[in-house]
């Protein structure tokens, strides 16, 4: 057999495979589909981001449609951690059994911190922080309304 007759095979893929199915999200469609529910939680997310932000999709800047794609991006693997930690426990079983030491899933340090606190700054840059009041407050009618009438008397004496 010659060198080229053995690289011309199928490659596999080397390492661990992922548990949380988080890190597969970004190459594979399948554990979306394997969560219907979870699709359609995205779904509804995004179509209320951009009815928050621009009220339609035609409304939206470039900028602001690439933010909100990261943002469910982010929310996805997010929301795909947390699944599996429900279905499975936020400790590790092998390290229980074996040492009798607590220690949380790998998937819950720093990579899910991070990309929750990735999807804060995201939706804190998008400025969906402060709430919009319908009106601004006005000092002088505010005054007039509080202490119109005390003033009006006032004068009258």
């Amino acid at each position: 057999m010659t060198e080229n007759s053995l690289t011309k095979g199928k490659k596999t893929r080397r390492g661990r495979p992922p548990k949380h199915g988080g890190y597969s999200l970004i190459h594979k469609d399948e554990l979306i589909k394997e969560h219907p529910r979870l699709r359609q939680y995205l779904e509804d997310c995004r179509a209320g981001l951009v009815r928050d932000i621009a009220g339609s999709e035609d409304q939206l800047s470039e900028q602001q449609r690439i933010m909100i794609d990261r943002i469910i991006s982010r929310l996805a693997v997010c929301r795909l951690i947390e699944i599996y930690i429900e279905k499975f426990g936020a400790f590790r079983k092998d390290k229980i059994k074996r040492f009798q030491v607590l220690e949380l899933e790998p998937a819950l340090g720093k990579n899910y911190l991070s990309f929750c606190a990735q999807i804060d700054r995201a939706l804190i840059a998008l400025g969906l922080n402060k709430k919009q009041s319908e009106e601004t407050l006005d000092l002088g009618r505010y005054v007039e309304e509080k202490y119109g009438d005390k003033e009006k008397e006032e004068q009258e004496d």
